[in-house]
């Protein structure tokens, strides 16, 4: 690790006043998508059919900040989410928002409803609006379970605390097994209960070519990594990274030192998912995220090396899913995500087999690669 310092340059953004970048976007996200509506007024993205749809299902609401884009407004559709709540850029929505939401995602005053799992990534804002909406929906009379997720490993035990990791793409993971179950008429209690068990097996770790910068302005400052310099584990808003790397390694040690802090059970730190340690035991869902601007070439690159990387450890790759998922604006960079299936004769509460029937479900949204 070496020691360095960040460099500044200037950045332009393709934006009108910068106050109006996510109502603008999501306006224009579901003007050219039937299945989706969208309520500006509260920044909520949902399914068009949601009115008939709430009757007799579960529904699933995401929350986060925008400018990370498609995530959640790229997963709202069949087979995926019932809503999506935005605040405005790296901000968390208000809890007024959230409560909308879940208003809108259940008949009144919650009659006859199935209730609604509202997720959101484990981030102080998201957490506090989070809870604030939920006290009043129930107070209100709707039935709502609530489920954060963090799996960035960068964030070991020591430094995390109460506090805990960082929410990254182990979101999408967690939410596309909920979201399936939602759609096949599942209760809120499996549902909830399905989503923390995915989460607790899922990690994720990221690592930055440069900065992100705000779009503030049309053009804006760039805090930039020094010359032949990333940064590991930096987080999705720019929050400092684990370690800087100087000079860069090659993207084959890269992707071994990344993957090792995944699956690494003997870092008392950061074995956060639960693997066995025994090679040919354990099967896992790999997926690899743009954090921006980093290409589906360079992504299928370090898929391969993934897959290599991870068989040699006696890990086996049931699946595999990439492209830009979860961004931080136009960030270069991308992150490794590895969910650890359910292992065969595991007392659990999702086999292995119907755990990859959940990945496997068709969706019909705008940004997922099935």
């Amino acid at each position: 690790m070496t020691s360095v310092e960040t460099q500044t340059k200037e950045t332009f953004h393709s934006i009108n006043d910068p106050r109006d970048t996510i109502n603008e976007a999501l306006t224009g996200l579901t003007e050219h998508h039937p299945y989706l509506s969208y309520s500006p007024t509260h920044k909520i993205v949902y399914r068009s059919d949601l009115e008939t749809f709430r009757d007799n299902h579960v529904t699933t609401i995401a929350c986060s900040g925008g400018g990370h884009e498609p995530m959640f407004s790229g997963f709202v559709g069949h087979n995926f989410l019932s809503a999506y709540v935005s605040g405005n850029v790296f901000a968390s929505p208000t809890a007024r928002q959230m409560f909308e939401a879940i208003k809108m995602c259940q008949p009144a005053q919650g009659e006859k409803s199935k209730g609604t799992l509202l997720v959101v990534g484990n981030y102080t804002g998201d957490i506090l609006n989070a809870g604030l909406a939920i006290t009043r929906a129930t107070a209100a009379g709707y039935k709502v379970r609530f489920v954060p997720v963090g799996d960035d490993v960068a964030v070991g035990r020591k430094k995390g605390g109460k506090v805990g990791r960082r929410g990254l793409s182990g979101h999408l993971i967690a939410l596309k097994c909920a979201c399936a179950l939602a759609q096949k008429g599942e209760s809120l209690e499996r549902i909830a209960e399905v989503t923390e068990y995915v989460a607790a097996n899922v990690g994720t770790i990221g690592v930055a070519f440069d900065r992100v910068a705000l779009p503030n302005d049309t053009v804006t400052e760039l805090q930039t990594l020094p010359p032949d310099t990333v940064e590991l584990g930096m987080g999705a808003h720019g929050e400092p990274g684990l370690q800087q790397i100087s000079p860069v390694p090659s993207p084959q040690d890269l992707a071994k030192r990344m993957l090792k802090l995944v699956t690494d059970i003997s870092d008392s730190d950061r074995a956060f998912v639960p693997f066995s340690g025994k090679p040919g035991e354990d099967e896992v869902v790999l997926l690899l995220n743009s954090l921006g601007s980093t290409s589906d070439e360079v992504l299928a690159r370090f898929a391969e090396l993934g897959i290599e990387e991870l068989e040699q450890q006696g890990l086996k790759v049931d699946r595999v899913t990439l492209g830009p998922l979860v961004t931080s604006l136009k960030m270069s960079g991308f992150g490794f995500t590895v969910w650890r299936l359910p292992a065969i004769g595991e007392k659990s509460v999702l086999s292995r087999e119907e755990a990859l029937r959940l990945w496997d479900e068709p969706v019909e949204v705008v940004a997922w690669r099935q």
